[in-house]
């Protein structure tokens, strides 16, 4: 079976090629600036990046025909309940196009995906079925991890799903158990950033990586921001609504205070004697390692391993600055880079074999209405 993966993250995109389980092509991709500052209307966006799908494809020798499924990564925009792999077709479909808004530059790359599956099946005549696993929305959480501090303002789940179960069942096998026989907490540092706490294979809390929620900053994102600080801003009479979303979500985090989200190029300004590139790159393991011990909290203080993933666990430096403050609590596990692909790809395997059963979109979830109201008015 020929499974093609879409993946387009915060800050780099990978597209995917899997015959079964076996990745036979795979291409890896920095964003433009435009795409970067996400400044295009979402149409023109959309376009752009559907044909370079399409120029790889052709470049490596395949269309659209050739594939029995397509496999993308879609963003917070559905309840995924306990997660699953579920078939994006019908009213799940319409939920998921929700924050497409043609005329309009896209919040987050992962918006403009479903518009570019349609683009790219109007390329073939065949049949072609859309798989999404895990998606971001993913709830298992404990009832009082939903509970803030402020009534009507519950706690969301919206983070890396997909990244940090791949990342906990690759440090379980490591330690010859299956994901559900361990607890972990999982860190997933890319352009956005995730804490999780894994209890016997249920995400019972998470801090949000949308940047306009709770957790640690991260490239672009502001993530926990003292809240009278954000009012007197919504109030000031400097930003609109979106402009505080964008504010908070995409000009934020390394990039709002270095002008640059490029982790290596402010680790090579810390090599040249640069102290404010030094302090923020010493504020960016703080609020990590601060994060990762309360999920030890939130298990009870019984963890078997601490597992990163993403783009920023390539920084030795970085890890070592966590570890010198959290390394007593757990073994760490490392895995650098993107195991999403691998894992997206193996999620619409198993139920394209039958070895797993489709996850069932449940239209009628309070969760999930509620969810869907909130991000409408965003």
């Amino acid at each position: 079976m020929r499974i093609l993966v879409l993946n387009f993250g915060g800050t780099s995109g990978k597209l995917s090629i899997f015959e079964d389980l076996n990745c036979m092509e795979e291409y890896s991709f920095d964003y433009s600036q435009e795409e970067l500052d996400l400044s295009l209307p979402a149409a023109e966006d959309v376009k752009n990046r559907t044909d370079a799908v399409l120029r790889w494809l052709d470049d490596v020798g395949y269309k659209m025909s050739d594939f029995d499924a397509l496999a993308p990564r879609l963003g917070a925009t559905f309840y995924g309940g306990d997660g699953g792999t579920f078939k994006v077709e019908g009213v799940l479909k319409e939920v998921i196009e929700e924050k497409y808004i043609p005329d309009k530059p896209l919040m987050h790359a992962l918006f403009g995906t479903i518009k570019i599956v349609d683009l790219l099946l109007e390329t073939t005549d065949k049949e072609i079925p859309i798989y999404v696993t895990d998606p971001a929305s993913i709830d298992q959480f404990v009832p009082e991890a939903r509970i803030t501090g402020l009534p009507g303002a519950a706690k969301r789940a919206s983070f890396h799903a997909i990244s940090q179960r791949a990342a906990a069942r690759k440090a379980a096998a490591e330690m010859g158990k299956k994901y559900h026989e361990i607890n972990a907490v999982v860190a997933h540092m890319g352009g956005g950033l995730s804490i999780g706490a894994h209890e016997r294979g249920r995400i019972v809390d998470t801090t949000d990586a949308t940047g306009d929620g709770d957790g640690p900053f991260s490239a672009k994102r502001a993530g926990a921001v003292p809240s009278g600080a954000i009012i007197k801003m919504c109030f000031s009479g400097k930003y609109t609504e979106e402009e505080m979303y964008r504010l908070v979500r995409n000009q934020a985090g390394l990039e709002g205070y270095l002008g640059t989200s490029d982790l290596r190029e402010i680790e090579k300004r810390i090599e040249a004697g640069n102290k404010e590139a030094e302090l923020i790159f010493n504020a960016l393991a703080y609020q990590i390692s601060r994060e990762i011990a309360a999920c030890f909290a939130s298990l009870h203080g019984k963890v078997d391993a601490v597992a990163f993933t993403g783009g920023m666990a390539n920084s030795k430096k970085l890890i070592q600055a966590i570890r010198s403050r959290v390394g007593i609590m757990a073994p760490f596990f490392i895995y650098p880079g993107d195991l999403e692909n691998e894992a997206i790809a193996a999620g619409a395997y198993r139920v394209m074999t039958g070895e797993e059963e489709l996850a069932q979109y449940d239209v009628s979830n309070e969760y999930k209405n509620e969810f869907s109201k909130n991000r409408k008015k965003q």
